[in-house]
Order: C-alpha cells, then structure tokens, then sequence
C-alpha cells in the first residue's frame, strides 16, 4: 500500500462518525488501491468493475446500507474523486496527488437531521473539523 493510499484511508476513517460509508469505502480501498470504476461488495466480498468508469463519484446501498457500491474517478491530473453517503446526504471528495483533500463537497439539500445544519458552508466547517480532528 502507498503513502497516499494510506492518507486516505486515514482522512476516511476520521469521516466515519458522520458517513459510516466512508468505512466501506476504506475496504475497497485496500482491496483496489484508488480506483477508477465501480468498486461493488456482495456474498462474495469486493469485486472491481474499472470498465463502468462514473462521470461523477458516487456512493449507494440497497436500503441504505446492504450491497455497497461506489463510482470512483482518478483524474488526468492524479487527483482521485469519491463520495460518501447512500442516501440523499453525501459528501465528494477529491484528493490530490499527495493524499490530501483539495476539495469538499456536500450535499445542499434541506435538512438538518444529517448536518445540523442546511448552510453549505456550514456543511464544509463540518467535514473540515473532523478532518483535523485527532
């Protein structure tokens, strides 16, 4: 496993609290390193589909939780492009060559129960304080 790959699942795992997604998302990880395509878990564990390569990253479950699945895109440029969340609430990030968040993006739709908070700016404080946290 790389240095960066070991940056972002460490930057992952600080997310957790408030995207548990963002636990299975390190599995695919360590299973594929950072991928482009769908990475997907079923009975059989972790399966990689780098042929059905996302325009944008996302993240989705069965009911919000069984069968996990995510779209994920390492860019011309290096950065590597995901998404947390299975439900309306999710959270793309983008990290750079080094492992380290260049950019956070949150969902902008109403609804406090998630966030605490419907102000997008507001939402990316959030992230960025679990972010340092630790």
């Amino acid at each position: 496993m790389t240095k960066r790959q070991k940056k972002v699942i460490e930057t992952l795992l600080k997310l957790k609290q408030l995207f548990g997604s963002a636990a299975d998302l390190v599995e695919a990880v360590e299973e594929f390193g950072l991928f482009t395509g769908k990475a997907f878990c079923n009975n059989e564990g972790w399966g990689l589909d780098y042929t059905d390569v996302p325009d944008n990253p996302y993240a989705y479950a069965v009911q919000g939780w069984a069968l996990p699945e995510f779209g994920a895109i390492l860019d011309d440029n290096g950065n590597w492009h995901c998404s947390l969340g299975y439900g309306v609430h999710c959270l793309d990030l983008t990290f750079d060559k080094r492992g380290n968040v260049i950019e956070i993006a949150p969902d902008n739709y109403e609804s406090e129960r998630c966030w605490r908070t419907n102000d997008y700016n507001e939402r990316i404080e959030i992230v960025k304080r679990y972010l340092n946290s630790q």
